[in-house]
């Protein structure tokens, strides 16, 4: 199964630069207007999230997922010049708050790094399913 990549932002005109750029690396691209986006899992099952929106609400929509419970990491794309304080964000589980326009080179470095990581926290379970079946 594709990995999926949860894009919250504003309304662009079509298409929309990150998610294209998401869907050619071989993401799916779950946002919250996706026709399955209800059941909420597109927030716990993807990979990561990345929020793209102006001014605070960005900040603002993390940390009401936050509150809700969605532990899924973040990358938070923020005005340039704005920087939010951490109780702003709601957990530690934000991997980066970088400046708009995003670069996409340091948008998947961070994608990637939670694909590798999610490959092997699988790969654990896996191996620990496998040694309670054997014993």
């Amino acid at each position: 199964m594709p990995l999926g990549v949860c894009l919250i932002s504003t309304v662009r005109p079509e298409p929309d630069p990150l998610k294209d750029l998401l869907q050619r690396c071989g993401f799916l691209v779950w946002t919250p207007s996706s026709p399955d986006a209800d059941d909420g899992h597109i927030y716990d099952e993807a990979v990561c999230l990345v929020i793209d929106l102006p001014g605070e609400a960005g900040a603002r929509t993390l940390k009401l997922l936050r509150d809700y419970g969605v532990k899924t990491p973040a990358v938070l794309v923020v005005d340039c010049g704005y920087r939010p304080m951490p109780d702003e964000l709601g957990s530690p589980w934000t991997l980066n708050i970088t400046p708009s326009p995003v670069d996409p080179r340091e948008l998947l470095r961070w994608i990637e790094t939670m694909c590798i990581t999610r490959k092997l926290l699988e790969r654990i379970e896996a191996g620990g399913r496998v040694a309670r079946l054997s014993a």
